[in-house]
Parts: C-alpha cells; structure tokens; sequence
C-alpha cells in the first residue's frame, strides 16, 4: 500500500499537486464557461435563447477540462511543485531521503488518478454528452439548412437526417425507399425518429407513395432502415466516438478524406494520455532545473507559454493532417516526441 501511496512525505506531495491542479481545473473552467457564455450571446435569437446559450457553455464545461487536461496538469504541477519547493518542503523531502525522482513520482500518482478518470470518462460518456451537446445547440440556433445533415444508405433505401441529439433521436427525416427493381417506390418525410424498445419509429409523417400517386400523413410508423451504429460510425463527427467506435469507423470508411480525419482524432485520443503525463514530468524540471530561483510566478509564466506555444504546434501539425501533407499519426506524435525529448534534455541538464 505504501509503495501505491507513499509514505507520509509522498502524501503531503501528492496532496498538495491533486490540489493545485484541481484549483488549476476549475480556474480553466470558470474561464473557459465565461468566454462561452459571452460569445454564445452573439448568438441569442428568438429560438435560442439566454436560457440556452447558459446551459450549452455549462454543458461544455467537462467536455473543454478534458481538451486541456495536458495543460491543466503541467500547470498545476508548476503550482503544486512551486509552492513546495517555495515553503521549502522540496528541500526537507530531499534532507529525508527523497530522490527528485520519488518527488515527481509523488507529483504524478494524483494525476494518474485524474487522467485515469478523464480516460474513463471520454471512452464512456463524453462522446454522447458532447453529441446532445453541439447538436442542440445547433437545433435552437436553427443554424443547419435543409440541404446540411447527414446521409446513409441501407439495403432498400437512401436515408437522411438533419441533426442527431443522441443515438436514439434523429430531428427531420427523410427517407427514399426503393422497390425490388429498384425504382422509387416511396417517400417519407418524418418530423422526428426515435429508438423505442431497440425499433425505430417515425412520428408526424408525410408519406408520398408513387406506386397509388398518393400523399398521405401519419402520427407514426416503424422504420425497419433506421440508423445502426455502423451508419452513425459513417456519418457522424469523429469527435462523437470513442476510441473503439474510432477502429470500428476506419475500418469502415471508404473516403480518404474521412479516414485521415478518423485517424486523427484516434491518435488524438490515445496520446492525450501520455502528452498529460510528459507535460507534468517536464513541468517538475522547471522546479529543479535552471529556473529554480524563480519566483512561483514566474513558473506559472513560463508554463503556460509553453502551453499556449504547445497548443499552436499541436493545431498547425492536425491542419497540416486535415489536408493529407502529414500523417495523422505522426501530426499528433511528432509534437508529443518533442515534449520527451525536451523532458530529457532539460533532465540530463537539471541542477540539484
């Protein structure tokens, strides 16, 4: 147990790190859910309104901690590590025997365990809530025509709907049905599908049938060519899957262009992880390193720099990636190479 936990000395590190970076996330978030909250108003109309515009930037809040968790971890060590080392704890841990290496490992174990959660949280339940997110928001807004939403074909027809809230819900449904000599045999125009005991059906429908040239309308209808989650893996956001369902949709996808952006977001996912892990490790070679007699300030300064210097990298890299002059994976593990190798290089150099 104390090996996972640490002695008593580790417990105070960890502590105080778990703190500081916890303090670090929620600063972010305040930030982040102010700066939405300002640009959605913009955006307010008769249909979207103040209430909306509040609840979309409250709802964005867990889905933003997570894009910055790598930065929110290197500069909450900065901060825990610096107070540390600040108040002299650092110090009185080495006079007891603690190695600079049993001190960053202090610093990462309450880390591990928010990466370890936020991991579990983007395979889990991040990829739905950030789908009933952004296209609710893009519903009240009224922001997507007749002609944008998204297609798929099934064995007797082709389908299309403009906005999915959820895998179970689609909003403005058609749905081209084909007979046996693959003529146009029907034409529905439903208000709404919806999942109901793993069957899909259609309400507030117009029906055009070409084989009695007749239009009709019904409150509802089973749909036997609703989606499947292979025809979500096809058309949706690759943002809206986990990593799983990221294998599942390249293996699937025909498009060049889809998989390089299928790919991305995979890479994206797997190394963010990782790069959370490297940035806190190189976050501590700022407190024993070159920069020791800096002020706790001044750590901060420089980690978020890094951090914004980090994220511009990391954007040019996936743009380069988006329009196939890079690989995806190497897009998203050229910048995460860098991190390690800076890390080593200012390691090799620290002084003690």
């Amino acid at each position: 147990m104390n090996y996972l936990l640490g002695d008593l000395i580790e417990k105070n590190i960890s502590k105080r790190v778990f703190f500081s970076i916890s303090i670090v996330a929620i600063a972010i978030s305040l930030l982040d859910f102010i700066f939405s909250f300002l640009s959605e108003i913009s955006d307010l109309s008769d249909s979207y309104i103040l209430y909306d515009a509040l609840f979309y930037s409250v709802n964005a809040i867990p889905i933003s901690v997570y894009s910055y968790l790598p930065y929110i971890c290197l500069v909450g060590a900065l901060v825990g590590l610096g107070s540390l080392k600040e108040d002299g704890e650092i110090i009185g841990s080495r006079v007891l025997g603690k190695s600079n290496f049993k001190i960053v490992l202090s610093a990462l174990r309450p880390a591990l365990l928010i990466i370890g959660l936020g991991f579990l949280f983007q395979e889990t339940l991040l990829p739905t809530f950030s789908q009933q997110n952004e296209e609710t928001k893009l519903i009240k807004q009224n922001k997507i025509s007749s002609e944008e939403g998204y297609w798929y074909v099934s064995n007797s027809s082709i389908n299309f709907f403009q906005t999915s809230p959820s895998r179970n819900e689609l909003n403005n449904v058609t749905s081209y049905q084909y007979g046996k000599k693959n003529d146009l045999t029907r034409i529905l125009n439903a208000k709404y599908a919806k999942k109901v005991n793993d069957a899909w059906m259609l309400f507030d429908i117009q029906v055009n049938d070409f084989e009695k040239l007749t239009i009709s309308f019904k409150d509802k209808e089973s749909w036997k060519d609703g989606p499947n989650e292979r025809d979500f893996r096809k058309v949706l956001s690759p943002k809206y899957f986990s990593i799983e369902e990221l294998k599942d949709a390249i293996k699937e996808s025909n498009s060049e262009y889809r998989v390089n952006v299928l790919l991305l977001e995979y890479w994206n996912k797997i190394f963010n992880p990782f790069l959370s892990i490297l940035l806190i490790i190189l976050g501590a070679t700022f407190v024993f390193g070159n920069i020791r007699d800096d002020s706790l300030g001044g750590r901060i300064l420089v980690g978020i720099l890094f951090a914004f210097s980090l994220n511009i990298a990391i954007t040019l890299f996936e743009g380069m990636a988006s329009v196939s002059l890079l690989n995806p994976f190497y897009a998203v593990g050229l910048p995460v190479l860098s991190i390690l190798f800076l890390t080593i290089l200012l390691w090799n150099f620290r002084k003690y």
